[in-house]
């Protein structure tokens, strides 16, 4: 082989003294015989294939149908050393290779150290000499470090953190009466972290004071494990990321409360009356949107029906059945109790004929009989009222403006009133609110 080279120098030696193009010509020739001769005397080379990302090949494993997915990977990235034909794999790209980890024995969620396989896709032969870490080329290794983890996905409530959001004096605003929308949101992750999440906030951020409905759209939910609020690692991912927000800024405003009556005689004085009730508390401090509650003289508590009202009783009312919807009660008063008088008054029991019953606003086409023969009634008082009053006092009617008639017996209530006294009323003494009486309705003849 010696002998060769040394003649084949020598020729072109003497070719380079001579003409120019003769001497392009030359190299020419002497590269492909030097090819030539290089692929003749080394056929086999040694090659690095630099940067082949690993895989981890998890298809038709157990890993694959529980959901098992790759948390961390020490060596992501390997330089492969080969030896092969230099025909063969002297010009081998990355792109040719494909260097995989099987999972083929992960059955938990854990860390495994896989072995690597080196396979080439354009079916060129070559001898793996040893694989090392891209970025350690001076280690050669067989197994890579792998963390599986079983990724699920979980649906939580969405809640909003106010600690930044400054509210204008004399309004208020409450966390639980923000409305987002959606209100639920679903992270995927690592079936240990998920697990532990039981809510993902989101700080509201607004400019300035509010004094009015705040409106607008939050980003950056914040993950909260067991109360405490984690950094957001880049293996949990949200379903969204953006949310429309409405925040109620809600009135402070201090209302009297008042009452209605209901059932009261028509001569009755109503107002006189409700001038008389004890209230267990007079006001009581809400909250509600400034424009349902800027106009309102007073909270209305309830109805108190005459018809019920004896010497000295006693109404309850609950502020969650009185307060309209969208108030908020700030005190600590759950109930207010309304007392009726007592002093002064006085209490009497009258029984009123039936046939002494008025029928008004009565369909001319029939006539009525009033079967009953009579009602037994408590009236009440003040002294000077009752001491005077007698049965021939009170006007008791059935008014039929709104009954549609036909030929048969009908049971109608009677209402009873004293139009000379306007601070009697009267109770049924069996416990019936609207006495009613039996009337037999016939065509005439």
């Amino acid at each position: 082989m010696k002998e060769i080279l040394d003649t084949v120098t020598a020729f072109f030696k003497r070719l380079f003294e001579k003409d120019f193009t003769i001497k392009i010509l030359s190299l020419i020739a002497a590269v492909i015989i030097w090819f030539v001769v290089s692929v003749s005397a080394y056929p086999t080379i040694d090659r690095v294939i630099y940067n082949v990302p690993v895989t981890v090949d998890m298809q038709g494993t157990y890993a694959e149908a529980h959901n098992f997915q790759v948390v961390s990977q020490n060596v992501t990235e390997v330089n492969v050393y080969i030896k092969g034909e230099r025909g063969e794999i002297g010009d081998l790209t990355a792109d040719e290779l494909k260097v995989t980890a099987s999972a083929e024995n992960v059955i938990n969620a854990d860390g495994y150290s896989l072995p690597l396989d080196v396979e080439c896709t354009s079916g060129k032969n070559f001898t793996l000499t040893k694989i090392t870490p891209s970025d350690q080329p001076s280690s050669a290794i067989e197994y890579v470090t792998v963390d599986f983890d079983e990724i699920i996905t979980k649906e939580v409530s969405i809640r909003p953190l106010m600690d930044n959001v400054h509210i204008a004096q004399g309004f208020i605003s409450d966390a639980d009466d923000v409305v987002i929308a959606p209100d639920k949101i679903e992270v995927t992750g690592p079936k240990d972290e998920i697990d532990a999440i039981n809510d993902v906030y989101f700080y509201i951020e607004a400019e300035g004071e509010l004094s009015g409905t705040y409106e607008y759209t939050a980003v950056d939910p914040v993950i909260y494990s067991k109360g405490i609020p984690v950094s957001n690692e880049e293996e949990i991912t949200f379903s969204r990321s953006s949310f429309n927000v409405s925040i109620p800024i809600l009135q402070k405003q201090t209302l009297p409360l008042s009452v209605t009556i209901s059932n009261a005689p028509e001569s009755f004085n109503s107002d006189a009356y409700m001038e008389k009730l004890t209230f267990s508390v007079s006001e009581l401090e809400v909250a509600a949107p400034v424009d349902s509650i800027k106009d309102i003289p007073s909270l209305n508590i309830g109805t108190i029906d005459m018809r019920e009202v004896d010497i000295g009783s006693v109404f309850t009312f609950s502020t969650a059945d009185f307060l309209p919807e969208g108030y908020q009660n700030l005190s600590s008063i759950d109930t207010v109790s309304v007392t009726c008088p007592s002093e002064g008054l006085y209490k009497i029991t009258m029984t009123i004929r039936g046939s002494s019953v008025q029928v008004v606003n009565a369909p001319p086409q029939f006539d009525y009989n009033i079967i009953t023969s009579g009602f037994t009634l408590f009236f009440i008082g003040s002294e000077e009222s009752i001491e005077k009053l007698s049965y021939i006092d009170v006007v008791s009617k059935i008014d039929l403006i709104n009954y549609e008639l036909e030929a048969r017996d009908y049971k109608f209530p009677v209402t009873f009133s004293t139009p000379a006294y306007d601070d009697v009323w009267c109770i049924g003494s069996d416990g019936v609110l609207s006495p009613k009486a039996t009337v037999t309705v016939t065509l005439k003849s």
